[in-house]
């Protein structure tokens, strides 16, 4: 006697990934859009499998880890820059073209610690895209300025604001989690608020924009936006 107790019920298999070879579609839209990436989202039997995914990688612009990087790199470079000896060597792996690169005090090991530097098959040492950032935001010209938070989407953790020193036509997208941690805001409360912020204001396009610093406003004055306050002579 043959016993039956039905179809088989299977969750339906997700979608492979289109841009890259380690995982579901599903899997990489959390992964862009957290910054435990691809890794963070699965369970310990596949999570080595999809740690070097590309679509959710510090390293792919637009990721929230590589928002997350662009903030600690320029809040480092900014607030507590490199060592003069580590500094040097940086500034020496930048320009291949002047000669071997000398590290007398064996900074290139915290170089790579923070991904500033990395050694290539042969041995060589190179300075990365984020050592790049660092030297760029070493030097850049930063400028306090009114942030307007247009709006806010909690499920892919961004906010949409207006810069009023970079552009005030053209959105910057941000972390939203780096709003709320830094001025203690929640998420319903950010819309339509007026902040403050260090900014990077002279960056070619809104990706490149970085806040730092980032504070509640002061309340502005009845009427200020209708003109009818009208400033003391």
């Amino acid at each position: 006697m043959t016993e039956t107790f039905g179809p088989l019920y299977e969750r339906p298999k997700s979608p492979d990934c289109p841009n890259c070879s380690c995982c579901a579609a599903p899997l990489c839209e959390r992964g862009r859009r957290s910054t435990m990436r691809c890794a963070g989202h699965t369970d310990a039997s596949t999570m080595g499998l999809v740690s070097g995914c590309p679509c959710s990688a510090e390293t792919t612009e637009g990721t929230h880890a590589w928002r997350a990087a662009m903030i600690r790199i320029t809040r480092h470079a900014t607030e507590r820059p490199l060592r003069t000896p580590a500094a040097l060597l940086l500034r020496a792996l930048e320009r291949p073209e002047d000669g071997p690169v000398e590290d007398p005090e064996d900074m290139l090991g915290m170089l790579k610690a923070y991904r500033y530097a990395a050694v290539t098959d042969e041995g060589q040492p190179v300075i990365t895209p984020f050592g790049r950032r660092y030297l760029e935001a070493r030097t850049e010209a930063r400028f306090a300025t009114p942030v307007e938070v247009q709006a806010v989407d909690p499920k892919a953790r961004t906010a949409t604001v207006v810069v009023v020193g970079w552009h005030l036509e053209r959105p910057v997208t941000v972390l939203l989690d780096q709003l709320t941690n830094e001025t203690r805001l929640t998420a319903e409360e950010l819309p339509g608020r007026f902040l403050e912020a260090e900014a990077n204001c002279r960056a070619a396009t809104a990706d490149e924009v970085v806040l730092t610093k980032v504070r509640i406003a002061p309340e502005l004055p009845d009427g200020w936006m209708d003109g009818s306050v009208v400033s003391a002579e």
